[in-house]
């Protein structure tokens, strides 16, 4: 049976699940998963950052899965542009075993539209937050935990008000946590508000690029391509998540059909490729940038292709952009924060997209 099928393309340009072909990035998954389920976590709640493409939704899923496996786990996900607790509150109760416990114990949710109205009942919900704690209790007693996942959150009243409402059943002692995911500055805009105690005092972990062997590997298994060639793909995703799977995607497009060692099938493969993390996520990336941001940027790729090295001098881009110490400062520190510019090494910086010097390119002339 021929290998390269379009319809067994193990790689994925969608975003949101688990591709096939999926490396896991052990560590900080290991640690995040370590965090929740010991007898007293250190965070109720926690954040993965990272820049758009990174990984981050597919991590936390990965995570979520993982918890979900364990017996006394229960998780939701739920709806970062919905009424939180709402969402929080209905999702609860559409799991069939948990339903059964809260029918048992004659909880009451039919005001908020849940179930049905019981006579008799025990104990009735006037609105949402009530609603979880009552929940809660429930859950507490059959030992069972929860974990609440959210997609790229941003700040929001409800989502204050959610932060208050988990600060609550913190301070009851239930057994419920949150994992959440979102972008540098989305979390820090959350992070400034004191009042959000819950929030203010989670966890933020900021996802690294995927290991360069493993992609190295992972391509010369799937693809069947040399380890010369796999380490050369490997290199030019910089570790990227979004980088790996498109280029491991449009190679196995373009082996369908049979040709493996031709340089023009190669060239084809590299300009799909730059397509592609352009439209998936540097033009939204750019787009959400500064004038300021975007002249520095557009300096330290010119002056790396120049000096055809990836670190560029400090100085030289100050040089370049006309700015002062001060006002460079502002710029480095916010490039740096939103992943897209690495300054590691004391005194330089350098682009930590894979090939975003050419989408720079392509934005100026």
């Amino acid at each position: 049976m021929k290998k390269f099928e379009e319809t067994k393309n193990p790689y994925t340009l969608q975003f949101s699940y688990i591709p096939p072909q999926f490396i896991e990035r052990t560590l900080i998954t290991n640690e995040i998963i370590s965090n929740y389920v010991r007898d007293v976590p250190t965070y109720r709640g926690m954040f993965i950052t990272g820049v758009r493409g990174s990984g981050k939704t597919v991590m936390m899923g990965d995570i979520r899965n993982k918890i979900d496996a364990r017996d006394e786990w229960i998780t939701v996900d739920i709806n970062p542009e919905s009424n939180l607790l709402d969402s929080l509150a209905r999702g609860l109760y559409l799991i069939p075993v948990i339903r059964a416990l809260f029918v048992k114990a004659k909880l009451d949710f039919s005001v908020l539209g849940i179930g049905v109205h019981i006579e008799n009942a025990e104990l009735v919900a006037s609105n949402e937050e009530d609603a979880i704690k009552l929940m809660l209790g429930v859950l507490k007693k059959a030992k069972k935990k929860v974990l609440v996942t959210i997609d790229e959150i941003t700040y929001s009243e409800d989502v204050a008000k959610f932060s208050h409402a988990m600060s609550s059943y913190a301070g009851a002692d239930y057994d419920i946590y949150v994992l959440m995911t979102g972008l540098s500055e989305n979390i820090k805009a959350i992070k400034n508000k004191k009042s959000l105690t819950f929030l203010y005092r989670a966890k933020e972990k900021e996802l690294d690029g995927l290991n360069i062997t493993a992609i190295c590997a992972d391509y010369q298994k799937t693809l069947d391509v040399s380890r010369e060639k796999a380490e050369e793909m490997a290199f030019n995703t910089k570790g990227y998540s979004l980088a790996f799977q498109a280029l491991g995607y449009h190679c196995w497009s373009a082996f369908c059909s049979g040709i493996r060692q031709d340089n023009k099938l190669w060239d084809d493969i590299y300009l799909k490729l730059d397509i592609s993390l352009s439209e998936l996520a540097y033009e939204k990336i750019w787009s959400e940038l500064s004038e300021g941001d975007k002249k520095v940027l557009r300096a330290i790729s010119t002056i790396s292709q120049k000096n055809n090295a990836p670190n560029v001098k400090i100085e030289s881009i100050r040089e370049m952009t006309g700015m002062t110490s001060n006002t460079f400062t502002t710029y480095r520190k916010r490039l740096i924060e939103s992943g897209v510019v690495n300054g590691s090494q004391y005194g330089y910086m350098s682009l930590t997209l894979p090939r975003f010097e050419k989408f720079i390119n392509s934005v100026f002339y």
